[in-house]
């Protein structure tokens, strides 16, 4: 009986932690769209291009640095 409660346990923490991760993934697309919504618009209000350009480059390394971690190995 405990075996089985364990395993119901373990099938609850994997669903939790899925979910977690995928909230996550849409979160970065989301905050990614935002930035170059932003982008965008300050484009079209005329603003500094060195603000737009250094804003083009943290979006770039943000996204980089997402691709990089995702092809690390889990360590499995």
């Amino acid at each position: 009986m405990l075996q089985v409660l364990d395993e119901l346990d373990d099938l609850v923490g994997a669903v939790r932690l899925s979910c977690v991760g995928l909230a996550a993934e849409i979160g970065l697309a989301a905050a990614g769209g935002l930035g170059i919504a932003a982008i965008g618009a300050a484009v079209a209000a005329g603003a500094q291009a060195t603000l737009i350009l250094s804003a083009a480059i943290v979006l770039s390394v943000a996204a980089a640095l997402k691709i990089r971690g995702s092809q690390l190995p889990s360590g499995r």
